[in-house]
């Protein structure tokens, strides 16, 4: 047997939950999954070994044998129309169908025009709305085929209530459902197929999403300025939608992976450079939700360098100096992100072309004549940034 056929029917037996109160109100859309056709024997559709198809997901079929047997190979698949599918308390009227294929001049809200025995088909709601009976069942009274430019085949008129199966109790349109529908071709209808069986099978898309969302804010925004050693302490917020029925357990926040803190107002430590924050949300539930920001935190913001010259005795800063005195070099820097900036500091005289210095070297120390001192330091932070600082002492007699 075909492995899609096998699984069809392996979810269908699964799906044996019966609505036991009312569970679609008016105004609810049966929405239902589109039916696929694929090769009963083999083949790769539409090619098929011996022309022989079936159909998965939704779908409808006629005995067309009269052997009294719907099989797989009369499947016809079924594809949601205007509306989506069944409007539950609403008649919805079928227009167009002629001989020949569809050709896209058709109205049909319920489902697509199909092509049934080389003429164009659709299905239909008329005289009473479909309406859930509160017992696991549908009232199909008013379900009905316009096919060949006949209005209506009233296949409700044979047999009225469809099967509604659930995955839980009561069933919603949010729910795993399927209808199910099995009756006949009312005798002596104009369509000729007077007595043939027919079957309706409808699946659901499946459970809705629900609305589940989580949204970051983060103070000062995604990119911020190195506030403090090696990054910054940033302040985040998350803001949750959750259905009613549900609450949330636990907000996560994840950095490159490692998570850093929970809650829904957090403060957290950011290194410098780039990082992908996380946020995660799982409620009570059981659903989840999470959101993605790329984070940096980035340094542009040079050292602060001190050049100077201090008295030797004081450690005051002064900028002139008798000649011979001994006085103290600072050449230091800060920064905020970076504790070690690397400094780099040099002295030297102002001098004019041809200008003749003396220096005397004595107990290994080296004595410039000059009236004039400049210091110059230099400090480059972790991320590059560089600042410089100069400063002249006055040598007097």
């Amino acid at each position: 047997m075909n492995t899609k056929l096998i699984s069809s029917l392996f979810a269908i037996a699964a799906l044996n939950s019966v609505s036991s109160v009312q569970a679609f109100n008016s105004g609810d859309i049966i929405n239902f999954k589109p039916g696929e056709s694929f090769c009963l024997f083999g083949g790769t559709y539409p090619v098929c070994q011996h022309g022989v198809t079936s159909v998965t997901g939704s779908y409808f079929a006629m005995d067309i044998s009269g052997d009294g047997v719907i099989s797989p190979d009369e499947r016809i698949a079924a594809l949601p129309g205007t509306d989506g599918g069944i409007v539950i308390g609403a008649l919805q009227l079928a227009t167009g169908s002629h001989s020949s294929c569809p050709n896209g001049s058709e109205i049909s809200p319920v489902d697509s025009p199909w092509c049934f025995g080389g003429n164009t088909g659709m299905h239909q709601v008329t005289g009473i709305p479909v309406t859930d009976n509160g017992d696991g069942t549908l009232d199909f009274t008013g379900w009905g085929v316009t096919w060949n430019g006949i209005s209506n085949i009233p296949m409700g008129a044979v047999v009225s209530n469809a099967v509604l199966s659930c995955s839980s109790t009561p069933c919603t349109v949010n729910d795993i459902y399927e209808i199910n529908f099995t009756s006949s071709v009312p005798i002596n209808d104009p369509s000729g197929f007077g007595g043939l069986g027919y079957q309706l099978h409808l699946e659901s898309n499946g459970p809705a999403t629900p609305p589940i969302s989580i949204t970051v804010v983060i103070e000062g925004g995604t990119t911020q300025e190195c506030s403090s050693e090696g990054g910054s302490n940033l302040q985040m917020n998350a803001t949750t939608v959750v259905p009613e029925d549900d609450s949330v357990a636990s907000i996560d926040w994840i950095v490159d992976g490692v998570t850093v803190a929970s809650g829904a107002d957090i403060s957290a430590f950011i290194a410098l450079g780039v990082h992908n924050l996380t946020a995660s949300l799982t409620t009570v539930n059981g659903f989840t939700g999470i959101q993605d920001v790329a984070v940096t935190i980035r340094d542009t913001t040079s050292p602060v360098v001190t050049a100077a010259f201090l008295d030797k005795e004081t450690g005051s800063v002064i900028t002139e100096a008798v000649n011979s005195e001994k006085v103290i070099l600072q050449a230091e820097a800060s920064d905020i992100c970076d504790p070690a900036p690397v400094v780099t500091a040099q002295i030297g005289a102002p001098v004019v072309n041809g200008q003749k210095i003396k220096v005397d070297q004595e107990d290994g120390k080296v004595k410039l004549h000059t009236s004039n001192l400049t210091l110059s330091v230099t400090a480059v932070d972790a991320s590059g940034r560089t600042a410089i600082k100069d400063e002249s002492l006055i040598i007097t007699q």
